[in-house]
């Protein structure tokens, strides 16, 4: 199954509303693949704080229990769903 990188980011926010966990890929702004096998959204940078706030996705890896975010287009798979541009 393949789906837009923006239906993508909406199911995460509406997985993360209801407290359903969730796993995904991307890359990192350095080439390398990552893979988050339990994560949940948080609240990322209002834009008033960043002029990144836009482009970042603000996520709590629940395996690690750390807060990361990574650039929204490098998004790669949702729960096994390719993701595209």
């Amino acid at each position: 199954m393949n789906i837009h990188y923006m239906t993508a980011i909406r199911r995460m926010k509406q997985f993360s509303e209801h407290e359903f966990e969730f796993s995904f890929e991307y890359y990192t702004l350095k080439g390398k693949r990552k893979t988050v096998h339990r994560a949940i959204l948080n609240k990322g940078y209002r834009n008033d704080q960043s002029k990144k706030a836009k482009f970042l996705i603000a996520y709590k890896d629940l395996d690690k229990n750390e807060n990361r975010q990574f650039h929204r287009s490098l998004l790669m798979k949702l729960n096994e769903a390719n993701v595209y541009l």
